[in-house]
């Protein structure tokens, strides 16, 4: 079995940029062409209306015709198919150039359902693929290159982007810390102690080993918060303080519940309520 090319062995461009894709999947970010698709799908719901509205005329008019063979086209295939010994074949042509653009125009509306169901790419991956593209010496040097924005420009890349694998959507708080965690060990020189990838030779990272310790610590705050509530109900005795401490670690249950986990609203409410 042949071994993997390493990143840094591959043709500045394209080829190193598709290599970083390989190696970071979530780095697969494109371009919807919203309005190409959207346009190509309006010409097609034109030109359908039009072949529709062709369509009917002519069925009206052979049945309309007194020709004993055409005023039956609407009621047989056969008669309709091999409408080319009556000399024309006009109703025939109109079917078959109605079914030739309707399943384009299907197929063309089907992927556009697709690619809108596509998420857009997080910030995150959206800056490291920014950043891959200015370090990259050559670079890429055509129209396409400012697509997902500039060392200089960053806000303004291309409105419709989507990535074919999204980011797995964890609590709001493990989000951040991944995110957060691994710019800071970056931008704080701390990749100089891991090793590269034998298979890549770049140095990567997984965000799931800081998903283990959010796990870890939204536990132990799970934990901590009704027992925490209980202690100090037991050392107050003042009524007046004791509502205002409730009222408190209620907001506090509600916050916790909105940043460490994916509750609901629902679930939220009802929790705070009991």
């Amino acid at each position: 079995m042949a071994a993997s090319v390493s990143l840094n062995d591959k043709v500045s461009g394209y080829p190193k940029f598709a290599g970083q894709i390989e190696m970071r999947p979530e780095c697969a970010i494109f371009r919807r062409f919203g309005g190409l698709n959207a346009m190509n799908l309006l010409y097609l719901q034109a030109e359908l209306v039009l072949l529709e509205e062709s369509l009917h005329k002519q069925q009206k008019a052979d049945s309309e015709s007194g020709h004993g063979r055409k005023t039956k086209y609407a009621r047989s295939w056969y008669q309709l198919s091999s409408s080319e010994e009556d000399g024309g074949t006009r109703q025939l042509d109109l079917v078959h150039k109605v079914r030739e653009t309707l399943k384009e125009y299907n197929e063309a509306l089907i992927q556009q359902a697709c690619i809108l169901g596509y998420p857009e790419p997080s910030q995150t991956d959206l800056e490291y693929v920014r950043n891959f593209l200015v370090n990259l010496k050559p670079g890429l040097c055509g129209s396409d290159a400012r697509i997902w924005g500039s060392a200089a420009q960053k806000t303004h890349h291309s409105p419709d982007l989507i990535t074919l694998r999204p980011r797995p959507k964890e609590d709001p708080f493990s989000n951040f810390a991944a995110e957060k965690t691994i710019d800071f060990l970056f931008k704080c020189g701390l990749d100089r102690f891991m090793k590269p990838s034998p298979i890549h030779g770049v140095i990567g990272y997984e965000d799931t080993s800081i998903f283990k310790m959010t796990y870890w610590i939204t536990s132990i705050v799970a934990s901590l918060v009704p027992v925490l509530s209980i202690v100090v109900l037991y050392v107050v005795h003042s009524m007046k303080a004791r509502l205002g401490i409730i009222a408190c670690f209620s907001v506090l249950c509600s916050i916790c519940l909105i940043g460490f986990t994916n509750a609901k609203r629902s679930e939220i409410f009802a929790v705070t309520a009991a």
